[in-house]
C-alpha cells in the first residue's frame, strides 16, 4: 500500500461525505488522523489538480471539479474549466466578486465552477437552481433555438414570481430572453443580490454561461462598468480559446 495515495484518498472520500459544507483544514487533518502539515500538503496537491476546491475566504476545502468529472465525464466541461481556468484568475484578481460557470443539465442551472472572493460578505452559489432564477441560466435559455426553448418551456412553464418577478406571461418570457440574446448579457437584482452574466460557446453553439454575483452594496456606477466590461473580456478570451481547440 502505497501511503500518500491511500490518504489522499482518504480525503477525497471525507469531502464527498461533507458536499452541502466547506471543510477546515483542521477538521481533515483530526478527523482522518493526520498531521496538519503532511495534510497540508496533500491537500495542496489535490488543488493544483483540481480534486480539491479551496474556498478563498474560509481558507476551507471542498470537492474539485475534477473529482466531479471521475463520476460523470463529460469532455465539454473538461475542456471548458481546463480553458477557463486562468483567465478566471485573472477576472477574480481584478473584481474580487464570487464567479460562476453554470450550464443548464436536466431543465436546471448546475455548477461548473465556483470561485469566491475574500470579502466578509458574499454571495454564495448554489449547486443547482432554476433556470430562471439564476442569471447565468437565462442567458443560455436565451440562446436556445426556438424548438429548444418550446421543449423547455412545455417542461417547465412560466417562472414563479419569486424566480423571475419580471414575467407574467409567455409573452413577456419570450421578450426578455431576446433582449438578454441581442445584448449578449444577462443582468438582475434580486434580494439585494446583482447578478451578472454573459455565453460561453462551444462549437459556435450556446454551452454554458459565466457569470459574477455580488451585494448590491458594492455595485456603484464605476464598479458596474468595470464589471461588466471585466466579465464580457473575460468571456471572450475563453470563446476565443475554445475555438482553437476545435
Amino acid at each position: 500500500m502505497i501511503q500518500v495515495i491511500h490518504r489522499a484518498l482518504n480525503i477525497l472520500e471525507l469531502l464527498a461525505e461533507n458536499t452541502k459544507s466547506d471543510v477546515s483544514l483542521s477538521e481533515i487533518a483530526d478527523t482522518l488522523h493526520l498531521n496538519h502539515s503532511t495534510c497540508a500538503n496533500i491537500l495542496k496537491t489535490l488543488v493544483n489538480r483540481d480534486y480539491v476546491e479551496q474556498v478563498k475566504f474560509k481558507g476551507n476545502y471542498r470537492l474539485g471539479y475534477m473529482a466531479h468529472q471521475l463520476a460523470n465525464s463529460n469532455p465539454y466541461d473538461t475542456r471548458l474549466i481546463n480553458v477557463s481556468k486562468l483567465p478566471l484568475e485573472i477576472l477574480m484578481n481584478e473584481i474580487n466578486e464570487t464567479i460562476i460557470l453554470s450550464k443548464i443539465q436536466n431543465d436546471k442551472r448546475v455548477l461548473l465552477k465556483e470561485i469566491n472572493c475574500n470579502h466578509e460578505v458574499q454571495v454564495k452559489t448554489s449547486s443547482e437552481s432554476s433556470v430562471y432564477k439564476a442569471t447565468t441560466g437565462r442567458v443560455i435559455l436565451a440562446h436556445y433555438s426556438p424548438k429548444e426553448f418550446e421543449d423547455f418551456f412545455q417542461r417547465v412553464g412560466l417562472p414563479s414570481k419569486e424566480e423571475w418577478p419580471e414575467v407574467e406571461t409567455k409573452l413577456d418570457l419570450v421578450k426578455l430572453l431576446n433582449d438578454i440574446r441581442k445584448d449578449q448579457f444577462a443582468f438582475s437584482h434580486n434580494n439585494h443580490v446583482i447578478g451578472l452574466a454573459t455565453p460561453i460557446y462551444i462549437n459556435n453553439k450556446i454551452y454554458a454561461s459565466l457569470g459574477i454575483y455580488l451585494p448590491d452594496i458594492r455595485f456603484g456606477a464605476s464598479e458596474k462598468v468595470n464589471m461588466i466590461n471585466a466579465l464580457k473580456r473575460t468571456a471572450n478570451t475563453i470563446n476565443n480559446e475554445l475555438k482553437l481547440i476545435h
